[in-house]
């Protein structure tokens, strides 16, 4: 590793948003620690890859990153950590491009890691037990880098074991971040000019279940409610028994609580959702859609679907079709099935033929195409709420992100960007073609 006053360090960051937030505090400790933060891991002395395992998909990107900033930065100081790192260590190990690996249970210290050992050559960690990791790591975030909307974690892990979902196993079970720590992260990064949290975890519908007494996300809420913290919370992801109808009637009274939530549904057939391990059925997960548009008739909802599950039939997957016709679903991320080595699914022996999976995949997008224009449509020439955020690289506007997820091409004062704006919906997003890149949400 190059030796230098103030050596320089870069992230790239693969994966969901909880990810996003544990490079933000890496980063803090790099900087706690002397190092300068530089956008470009190409001109980096130190980088350090955070990765993803959600998908074989996700480790051959993260293997073929990893090959390609070596190629390009051949004296840089390389560090690998996250969910990748966690479920295959002794993989990333045998990587002689890597100089260190840190697994998720050690990566909030791998700033005094690398001080310790950045010039003694390799350095492996030994894989640890993430089951036995508690309580949850928690860094209050001064700012969260180059965004105007932050990540903020309020727990990690997951107690389920979804048929098909590797996450746990390198995640470990849930574990809850106190009411008043997460409070206090919101306080600190409004002074630091951020307008909107994103609420970020494994399944933080299981938030506040591992306190004694027991809470729920409602507790939550309503104690960030009682606060006169300005800002805009967005709950990112929630499974449908996990929202009673006290955090829907919450909700509906905020003016902070935005309109917007995105309930994994993963297929919309019973037989399907038995064998993925779900935990609720088709009935009830119409149940809270159609309460939640009730109460909140300009909500955007958003799911996740996996196509190509073992076993799913064509009637299965008709059936899955039918239902999405059937409820009042803005917008869809699709992913094939992935079989990953440990989970129930990968013992299934009906695996679904790919060409058969893609074509499924194809026929739900653009269904998602179809009611993401028609969610907006809904909106041309009315005024909301908006945040404006960064222009994206090689985009030609900045970005007015409203309170229901409408993303509006905006040319944005350059004191405009991170602040709250009234925007009015422009015929132009109802365009497939004039629609700005989505935003991570």
């Amino acid at each position: 590793m190059q030796q230098t006053a103030r050596p320089s360090f870069a992230f790239h960051t693969m994966g969901c948003k909880l990810n996003f937030y544990d490079s933000e505090v890496m980063a803090g400790g790099f900087e706690a620690a002397g190092f300068r933060r530089e956008r470009d891991m190409l001109a980096a002395d130190l980088v350090i890859i955070n990765t993803c395992t959600v998908t074989n998909k996700s480790d051959v990107e993260s293997r073929n990153l990893i090959r390609k900033f070596r190629r390009r930065n051949p004296n840089g100081f390389l560090v690998v950590t996250g969910c990748y790192a966690q479920a295959k260590t002794e993989d990333i190990r045998a990587m002689e491009e890597v100089d260190m690996v840190t697994t998720n249970v050690d990566k909030y210290n791998v700033a005094p890691i690398v001080e310790a050992y950045r010039g003694a050559g390799r350095f492996v960690e030994e894989p640890h037990d993430i089951m036995e990791k508690r309580p949850a790591e928690f860094r209050i975030l001064e700012r969260f880098e180059a965004k105007t909307r932050a990540f903020i974690k309020i727990q990690d892990g997951c107690n389920l074991r979804c048929a098909y979902c590797i996450i746990p196993y390198v995640r470990g079970n849930n574990r809850s971040i106190p009411i008043d720590d997460i409070l206090e992260q919101f306080r600190v990064l409004q002074r630091n000019g951020i307008r909107e949290v994103v609420l970020t975890g494994i399944h933080i519908g299981t938030w506040g279940r591992d306190f004694r007494p027991r809470l729920h996300l409602t507790d939550l809420l309503r104690a960030f409610e009682e606060t006169d913290i300005d800002l805009w919370v967005r709950i990112s992801s929630l499974d449908s028994p996990e929202i009673p109808d006290a955090m829907i009637e919450l909700m509906a009274n905020s003016r902070r609580i935005v309109p917007h939530l995105h309930i994994p549904l993963q297929a919309g057939d019973d037989r399907t959702l038995r064998r993925m391990r779900r935990i609720y059925k088709t009935d009830q997960y119409r149940d809270r859609v159609l309460r939640l548009r009730e109460a909140m008739p300009d909500i955007c909802i958003g799911a996740d679907v996996i196509v190509g599950f073992p076993g799913e039939t064509d009637e299965e997957f008709e059936s899955t079709l039918a239902f999405l016709n059937e409820i009042p679903m803005d917008y869809l991320h699709v992913f094939p099935y992935s079989n990953r080595t440990g989970t129930a699914a990968s013992k299934f022996t009906e695996q679904v033929n790919g060409r058969v999976s893609k074509n499924r995949g194809r026929i739900l997008r653009e269904f998602s195409a179809r009611r993401k224009q028609e969610h907006y449509r809904r909106f041309v020439g009315q005024t909301r709420p908006a945040i404006v955020v960064p222009k994206a690289i090689g985009g030609r506007s900045h970005t007015a992100l409203t309170d229901n997820y409408i993303e509006v091409p905006y040319d944005a004062r350059p004191d405009e960007v991170g602040q709250r704006i009234e925007v009015v919906v422009s015929e132009e997003v109802s365009r497939p073609e004039e629609q700005p890149a989505s935003l991570v949400v």
